[in-house]
């Protein structure tokens, strides 16, 4: 590439399929704020590098990738700690309405409002390819796209 990839350009090529190692190098050419880079990161499957941007961001949105990191290490204490620093976020609507709309509403989703803690509960006892798998991209995918909006010109 002759010019440094915007965030905006990597979101649209990070997490198809496997890791792509080149991408790590222009992930940190990237000129976006961390909690950008941090997501890049986490869906490119640079588990490690997302882990340490993330430690280092004082922010909900650092908390959130934070502990979406440690779910995949699998940490699952760790998750829930850093989700109860979390608190209510952006994203958590759109996750409830994909459960219920996958007929999951009841598991992860009482009473409408997305529950983060039965998630990852489901999630730990989840295999690869089922439904928790799928709810957990969505969720990477809508928080990374809710930290470019908050970035807005400069991602």
């Amino acid at each position: 590439m002759s010019h440094a990839a915007t965030a905006r350009e990597l979101a649209g090529r990070v997490g198809r399929g496997a890791p792509q190692p080149a991408l790590r190098r222009e992930i940190e050419a990237c000129r976006c704020p961390e909690e950008v880079r941090a997501g890049l990161y986490l869906l490119n499957g640079d588990w490690q590098r997302a882990h340490e941007v993330a430690q280092a961001l004082d922010s909900r949105p650092g908390a959130h990738w934070h502990a979406l990191v440690h779910r995949h290490e699998p940490d699952y204490g760790n998750s829930r700690y850093w989700l109860r620093r979390v608190g209510d976020s952006p994203v958590y609507p759109r996750l409830a309405a994909a459960a219920r709309a996958a007929g999951h509403g009841d598991e992860v989703a009482p009473e409408g409002a997305w529950d983060p803690f039965r998630f990852t509960d489901c999630y730990a006892r989840g295999r690869p390819g089922d439904w928790t798998r799928e709810l957990d991209a969505l969720e990477r995918q809508a928080l990374l796209e809710h930290c470019l909006e908050r970035a807005g010109g400069a991602a």
